[in-house]
């Protein structure tokens, strides 16, 4: 078995779950569009020795018990995709160590979200300690009735935000799907409202300039990448809205929904950090957070 990811390698973690089974397959389509390989991961922290016994039988246990695991997963991805090449790992550590260990090097790092069991339990702080973008996969709510759902991104004019959507293009390219690039900014917030309760006079001029400022702020991160993928179907988005719950609302009719791991907007506030950490637990699809 190997023991380490590398950089041309999707890491998915797997604890027998479904949603790690439903992230497993999410992780084989994206290793096969984008001609990377397949790293499948399973956690097993190592037993002091006055639990696991003279004989150890409890740490040989988890090992078939790890066995099991990855033989299932690796089942469900030779069904779909039988040439992708696939490895196992089996690491003596607690899941979020062992994950971030694994981001290191990796491309991309997947992990399920829904159910009650090892990674479930560790997401967030899987998310916080990861070296590489992280997908937290769910069953997304939309079900796709002809083209493909659109990945949906979230910006503001932060360095995090430009990261994200560059990842959120290559994304979208892989998943053959429109992206919709999405800025959201309350506006009494923007121009000094917020503090009156959306009472008093709307200062027009002030929100125009703000507006402007914004949109051209999105043509800038927006173009350049639109030229690196020319093919690329894209739709800007500004929406009046909290982020959280905006994207929140957007990802019921998404198949991801692409967000930074930090944001530090002046005007908009920050649509990561907190945001993305409120995605990672409400959003209605997976959340690509990227670092």
């Amino acid at each position: 078995m190997t023991t380490a990811a590398n950089p041309s390698a999707v890491v998915v973690g797997v604890d027998g779950s479904d949603s790690a089974l439903g992230a497993t397959r999410w992780a084989a389509q994206f290793a096969a569009g984008q001609g990377l390989t397949l790293t499948l991961l399973h956690a097993t922290p190592r037993l002091d020795w006055h639990f696991a016994g003279a004989d150890h039988s409890a740490e040989l246990r988890g090992t078939a018990d790890a066995d099991t695991v990855l033989a299932a997963a690796e089942a469900a991805v030779r069904s779909t995709h039988p040439d992708l090449t696939v490895t196992t790992a089996i690491a003596k550590d607690a899941v979020a160590a062992a994950l971030a260990d694994a981001s290191q090097s990796a491309r991309l790092l997947v992990v399920g979200a829904s159910d009650h069991r090892a990674l479930g339990s560790q997401v967030v702080r899987t998310v916080h300690r990861t070296h590489c973008p992280v997908v937290v996969w769910r069953t997304p709510l939309a079900r796709r009735t002809g083209k493909p759902l659109p990945v949906v991104v979230g910006v503001d004019d932060s360095e995090a935000a430009a990261r994200a959507l560059a990842e959120a293009f290559d994304v979208a390219r892989t998943l053959h799907a429109q992206l919709m690039v999405v800025h959201m900014w309350e506006i009494d917030a923007a121009v000094g409202m917020g503090d009156l309760g959306g009472e008093g006079n709307m200062d027009w001029p002030l929100l125009e300039v703000l507006e402007t400022r914004q949109r051209q702020r999105m043509d800038e991160l927006v173009e350049p990448l639109a030229r690196k993928y020319p093919n690329a179907h894209v739709t800007k988005v500004f929406k009046d809205a909290g982020p959280a719950k905006g994207l929140t609302d957007l990802s019921r009719e998404a198949q991801l929904v692409v967000v930074g791991s930090h944001g530090r907007g002046r005007l908009a506030g920050s649509i990561l950090g907190s945001v993305s950490q409120n995605l990672i637990h409400h959003a209605e699809c997976p959340v690509l957070v990227v670092r």
